[in-house]
């Protein structure tokens, strides 16, 4: 235990504050005591309004002789204190925080305790003959010490004020009373006690400042590293954009030129080297598609998409991509879908099948011979998921050589390979199930894996979903077509952007090979020029480009605008981004930026023609050949077209031809009205009417007519609306006179 030497000096001893926060300590202990008395002045304010009136009734309007004397002094001092409060309240002002405290709130609140022990004191020895009590002095001695902080030389002087106040007023209004001895030795007492209060309530402050004092800078430094972090995270973002646009461009020719070689008169030397080439990038470009999404899941910003899709279709289109791989090594390669199994989800595909290549190429990587089996089945989750409702159970089961029970648990983790020289052995990265995890958990699922080493390999995943629209289901198969497919994309006019001659070179060719009509502009401001004097129905944008990148080419575009130069034809035109850049905030960019696509180079001729249909349409018809090629103007009117799109000869379209044209011109007409009135959303719902009639009858230069004033309106442009105007009352004048020679 501590000895009394020990204590006393604790009590006595008064805490250091540092130098450089001794003002700002004082301007705290300022406001904080400012607060406090500023509350208890309207206590005492209205106190002394009470004990005004007490003291009529009982002083006054007694028979004591000294009364009179005694409430002509009330008289003076009472008012004189609530005066005085009123004072202090106005000096004291709004007391909100820090900013309010000025250079006399430092100095205020001392002399509010001073003036009003004083005042305490003179009126107990004023009123001592009548009340013979000095307890209000007890309280204003101990009271400010336990209330507000003051330092040890502070409240010396408050208690040394309060002792001669005290003294000096009995002593010279009741000299001779006998209990003044015992009432100073009382309030000597009182005064100790309040010494060693106000020590106490000062160290207290004291702690409490300095621990704020901690706090806050531990908060700024976590600020500071917050900022650091989020410095680094995106230096670090930055450079993998920029290390896969400089890896991805050059890749995008290597696949390019590597997958039309190999369609190409070779001999057996030639395409196995050929092939090897092309093995290797796709290798590396599976190294790099694994560090970008592992730098998005660090980043958090791994995004899932949700689209219809055919679950079975996916499935087989993962085990098409490793069918190959497991062939060249004697596996087998199976699957089993469960009854109950649906067919048709709604979710994101293409992690799916993420997940399940990467399974499967580890099952095949170390399988030398036997079989590896995909089972899908229904699966119940333990929470319901009113978004998810359907779950689902996928196994991956392989006969290979398993993995070390001791390895089980790390298999998951980032960087982590089954042994010190698998890496050398079968190659990766050692992320690939680390992706898989985290894709496995964004769905809703876990995954786990079960092996027997010498025996196989049993990986387990779930994942939820919503249940899907069998008509609105992608068609898995486009992603997959290869050079010689015919994608069933409805034949268009392209103008390709690229500044790289490799890039438009391989870029062209797949564009030919679909069959489209493209031209080539090598910056962003020869594509404005082409979009101000010719009409397309696509735009393929590469976004970085010397001068004018794609991001400013395509805003010019929508503004229709392009910084004062020629007007684009058509601003609305569909803009579908093709870049190196692989990053989901670039995506972002582009969506924001009013594109309409997105395609990561380098570009597959799948990837491509499946992002373009999205854009330009086309069934499966297209594929055979059947579809007819676009004519390089708008056809008035096309009979033979609109008989085939109704499904009906061309006698009936020829009778359905007096009422459509009455439709034309009435919508025509209302659509006028808005223009003139102004009212722009009337414009676009009648043109949008007038373009379905149109379409309907085969009246293809209308129709155009109309879409290109549907959209002006929709922007709520008045000046291009009316300009659009004219251009469809010409087409519409065009398609009368045209049904009139029938």
């Amino acid at each position: 235990m501590s000895s009394f030497r020990e204590i006393v000096p604790q009590l006595v001893r008064e805490p250091k504050v540092p130098i450089e926060l001794r003002a700002s300590f004082e301007r705290e202990i300022a406001l904080s005591n400012s607060r406090r008395l500023k509350a208890v002045t309207w206590l005492l304010l209205s106190s002394l309004i009470v004990y005004l009136v007490a003291d009529y009734f009982s002083i006054a309007k007694s028979n004591i002789p000294e009364a009179h004397s005694i409430w002509q002094g009330i008289l003076f001092t009472r008012p004189f204190a609530m005066i005085a409060c009123g004072l202090f309240l106005w000096q004291f002002g709004p007391l909100r925080s820090l900013d309010d405290i000025k250079a006399k709130h430092l100095w205020l609140w001392k002399w509010y305790t001073y003036f009003f022990l004083i005042y305490t004191a003179v009126i107990v020895g004023f009123m001592f003959p009548l009340k013979v009590s000095i307890a209000p002095v007890y309280i204003f001695l101990l009271g400010p010490c336990a209330f507000i902080s003051m330092t040890s030389r502070q409240t010396l002087i408050l208690l040394g004020i309060g002792m001669i106040s005290i003294a000096g007023s009995l002593l010279f209004f009741v000299p001779e009373a006998s209990q003044v001895k015992f009432h100073l030795i009382n309030a000597m007492v009182i005064s100790w006690v309040s010494y060693v209060v106000a020590h106490v309530t000062y160290r207290s402050s004291f702690r409490d400042f300095m621990n704020r004092q901690i706090i806050e800078k531990r908060n700024y430094q976590l600020d500071d590293a917050r900022i650091a972090a989020e410095g680094a995270s995106k230096a670090k973002s930055d450079f993998l954009a920029s290390v896969s646009h400089e890896i991805r461009t050059p890749m995008n020719s290597i696949l390019g030129m590597t997958e039309v070689a190999l369609h190409t008169p070779l001999n057996s030397e030639q395409r196995d080297y050929i092939e090897t080439a092309r093995e290797s990038a796709l290798h590396l470009l599976d190294v790099i598609n694994d560090i970008l999404d592992f730098s998005r899941i660090e980043a958090r910003k791994l995004r899932l998409l949700n689209t219809d899709f055919d679950l079975p279709a996916v499935v087989h289109s993962a085990m098409k991509t490793v069918r190959l791989q497991a062939e060249g090594k004697g596996v087998g390669l199976d699957m089993e879908l469960m009854s109950n199994t649906p067919r048709f989800l709604k979710g994101d595909p293409g992690r799916l099948r993420q997940i399940l290549i990467n399974l499967l190429g580890n099952a095949i990587t170390h399988t030398s011979e036997g079989y590896i089996r995909v089972t899908v089945g229904p699966w119940t989750p333990h929470s319901p998921d009113k978004d998810r409702p359907i779950g689902l159970l996928f196994s991956v089961k392989d006969s290979g050589a398993g993995i070390p029970a001791d390895k089980l648990k790390c298999i998951f983790d980032a960087f982590t390979q089954v042994d010190g020289t698998a890496s050398r052995t079968y190659g990766g990265s050692g992320l690939g199930l680390a992706i898989c995890r985290n894709i496995v958990s964004l769905m809703g699922g876990e995954i786990s894996a079960d092996s027997v080493e010498g025996k196989g390999s049993e990986f387990l995943f779930t994942v939820r979903f919503a249940e899907g629209d069998p008509k609105r289901a992608t068609e898995s198969d486009l992603v997959e077509a290869s050079w010689n497919t015919h994608l069933p994309i409805a034949p268009s006019r392209v103008l390709l952007v690229d500044d790289n001659p490799l890039n438009v070179k391989v870029q062209k060719l797949h564009l030919d090979r679909m069959g489209m009509d493209t031209v080539v502009a090598e910056s962003g401001a020869e594509a404005l020029l082409l979009l101000s004097e010719q009409d397309f129905d696509l735009v393929l944008m590469d976004l970085e480009m010397p001068g004018m990148d794609g991001h400013e080419t395509v805003r010019r575009i929508r503004e229709g605008q392009p910084g004062g130069g020629p007007v684009v034809r058509q601003p609305s035109v569909p803009v579908l981004a093709v870049t190196a850049h692989a990053l989901a905030d670039v995506r972002e960019r582009c969506e924001q930026g009013g594109m309409n696509g997105f395609v990561t180079k380098p570009v597959a001729f799948g990837d491509l023609g499946s992002a373009m249909r999205q854009i330009l349409g086309g069934d499966w018809r297209d594929a055979s050949g059947t579809s007819k090629p676009q004519k390089e103007g708008a056809v008035v009117l096309d009979l033979v077209h609109a008989s085939t799109l109704l499904g009906v000869s061309q006698a009936e379209i020829r009778h359905l031809l007096p009422n459509a044209l009455e439709e034309i011109v009435v919508k025509l007409g209302i659509a006028e009205k808005g223009v003139r009135s102004d009212t722009l959303r009337e414009v676009a719902l009648q043109s949008h009417t007038l373009k379905s009639v149109s379409a309907s009858i085969g009246a293809e230069a209308t129709r155009q007519a109309a879409l290109k004033l549907e959209n002006a309106a929709r922007r709520d442009d008045g000046e291009r609306c009316r300009e659009r105007l004219g251009v469809l009352r010409m087409e519409v004048a065009r398609l009368v006179a045209a049904v009139s020679a029938l």
